[in-house]
């Protein structure tokens, strides 16, 4: 990776997250943070509370591209380059399936609680 595309995306990861497809500025306590590395996401399962917010991390060396088209609460960060982090607010109650388009094998189980 060029020394312009590292910048580009490490000043990227520092001041932007998505909150249901929205950028926004990265939250300073995230409710859960997920690991992407090895090609699986790391813990598999999490549960959080109706609005928290969870940072993905990619702590790979390649690409990922963290998504859910779970009813009520799809969301898609885009291509997440390595180091970069990203937030996503989940609002929707239940199981949200989230898997990587890049890695289909990837699979997360959030719970969504009150």
């Amino acid at each position: 990776m060029s020394l312009r595309r590292t910048l580009g995306a490490a000043l990227l990861a520092a001041t932007l997250s998505l909150t249901a497809g929205v950028a926004v500025p990265l939250a300073a306590d995230p409710a859960a943070i997920v690991s992407q590395k090895g090609r699986h996401f790391t813990p598999k399962e999490i549960e959080v509370k109706r609005g928290d917010m969870v940072r993905f991390v990619n702590d790979d060396f390649y690409g990922h591209n963290v998504y859910s088209e779970t009813e009520g609460a799809g969301f898609d960060i885009g291509l997440q380059a390595p180091g970069e982090e990203r937030d996503v607010v989940l609002e929707k109650l239940g199981i949200v399936d989230v898997r990587c388009r890049i890695h289909p094998r990837m699979r997360l189980k959030i719970t969504v609680t009150e």
